[in-house]
């Protein structure tokens, strides 16, 4: 049964541009910017998106793959353009463009390609009904729209026993007790927006430096974020609540490292915890001339960490799957994409 719709725009109606600036106070000490500013900035732009378009406060409910492709430098300029892909009863598919723009040299390169899922809600923090459907009126915007519902599909299996993983606050295991890191924070007024939610950007960028603080401790020396796993949000966070945030190492490659995020989030006052989401990311060592370097072999002390390393083998072997198929993908989609960039 079709929904009834007030409000009818095509995905390519709905585009936003938003250009960041990269200054030293955003960079990394390799002089790239940090990952956690850049999914910070990258989930701006989305929230500001899903609320226009939804016309009702948002919540990031997903974060599909996320591969970062090239790095942005200080001095150049991270373009992030959004725009809608498809509307279902209460949630809303967002595709995102990141570039990084030189000034100077007049080049552009494609950074990442991204896609969230937010879901609009009432004061209440529960789902409401938005009133506007995506129609897609030119090819190009169908194969956006097809994409976007393949990828629903895909993510409600996923999250198909969300409701008992909410309940799931033990902490995670990691190959070594020395390569975990645990982080407290109490959510302060800045780091909230509307309805006194946490913003998830400010989550993602404190998932980012802790997860770098554990593969930068094993690599003994700097890394960059490489990859995100998909990321489900369970559970809002709340103004005044806490924030217990795990990373602990799970699997060491030739240069790469996977860190594993899980945040918990407790009401001091009533003593009660949920889980709110857990990500597996990726990081890479860098050397002195800014390319990977190989990091110290790993060797599981027991049948536990052996287990960690297979089941992580596992994920890195989607992972790169993935990225393929993201790299054969990424051309046609950005066909699709820049003409009517070229028109903003």
């Amino acid at each position: 049964m079709s929904r009834q719709c007030e409000r009818t725009l095509s995905p390519f109606q709905t585009l936003l541009s938003s250009l960041f600036q990269v200054l030293p106070m955003h960079a990394n000490p390799l002089g790239m910017l940090f990952g956690g500013i850049m999914e910070d900035w990258m989930v701006q732009v989305a929230t500001l998106e899903a609320t226009r378009v939804a016309r009702r406060p948002v919540l990031l409910a997903s974060l599909e793959n996320l591969f970062f492709l090239s790095p942005v430098l200080v001095g150049e300029s991270a373009r992030i353009t959004s725009w809608v892909e498809y509307v279902g009863r209460s949630s809303m598919e967002i595709g995102l463009l990141v570039e990084a723009e030189n000034p100077i040299m007049n080049e552009t390169r494609l950074t990442t390609l991204a896609h969230m899922t937010y879901v609009a809600v009432g004061k209440d923090l529960r789902p409401v009904p938005v009133d506007v459907c995506i129609e897609p009126k030119t090819h190009e915007e169908e194969v956006l729209y097809e994409d976007a519902i393949k990828r629903r599909k895909e993510r409600e299996q996923r999250i198909a026993n969300r409701k008992e993983k909410v309940y799931d606050v033990a902490p995670p295991r990691g190959l070594s007790d020395k390569y975990t890191v645990v982080t407290e924070k109490i959510v302060m007024p800045e780091d909230v927006m509307h309805l006194n939610t946490l913003f998830a950007g400010r989550l993602m960028r404190l998932l980012d430096e802790a997860t770098a603080l554990v593969a930068e401790r094993y690599a003994r020396g700097p890394v960059v974020t490489a990859s995100v796993d998909s990321t489900d949000f369970y559970s809002p966070v709340l103004l005044g609540e806490t924030l217990r945030i795990y990373s602990t190492l799970t699997y060491v490659g030739r240069s790469s490292m996977e860190v594993l995020a899980k945040v918990i989030t407790r009401d001091e006052v009533t003593g009660t915890e949920r889980h709110t989401t857990t990500s597996f990311f990726t990081l890479v060592h860098i050397g002195p001339t800014g390319r990977s370097e190989p990091v110290e072999p790993f060797v599981p002390a027991d049948e536990a960490a052996k287990a960690l390393m297979a089941e992580a083998e596992a994920r890195r072997a989607k992972r790169l799957e993935e990225l393929q198929r993201f790299k054969e993908n990424v051309e046609n989609m950005l066909a699709i994409i820049r003409p009517s960039l070229e028109r903003l």
